[in-house]
């Protein structure tokens, strides 16, 4: 617990900003495949966190064009991205019955709600478990 709390506190300055890997397909395409694809071609390194995404418009958004795939960190996404990938982690979670009160304490739930959409974004992606 204290070493996520440790992490947390850094991101939180801006000074830990850890690279993940974002995969941006077309809505209705396979992400698991994809993504699954990706890691055989050798593109990212195994020890590389991704992310795969359906690029769709979320709560009634109109989004620009799909955003190229890459090596990115929370501080490097767009507003359009951020967006898409908030509604795309939280739609993750929901299906997967996460249960965050089992997982944290209060004190690490307080940490979160001090951070900004994008940082919890970046730690959510580059989370051992992502």
């Amino acid at each position: 617990m204290r070493a996520l709390r440790t992490r947390v506190e850094k991101l939180e300055r801006g000074r830990d900003a850890k690279p993940f890997y974002i995969l941006w397909v077309p809505a209705g395409a396979d992400r698991v495949a994809a993504l699954d694809e990706l890691r055989a071609s050798g593109k990212i390194p195994a020890d590389v966190p991704a992310y795969c995404a359906e690029w769709k418009p979320p709560y009634r958004r109109v989004l620009g064009p799909r955003p190229r795939s890459r090596l990115t960190d929370h501080q490097r996404i767009s507003d359009d991205e951020e967006a898409v990938l908030s509604k795309a982690i939280c739609d993750d979670l929901e299906s997967s019955d996460f249960s965050s009160s089992a997982n944290s304490s209060n004190d690490v739930h307080m940490q979160y709600r001090k951070m900004t959409d994008r940082e919890l974004i970046g730690v959510i992606l580059t989370s051992p478990t992502a």
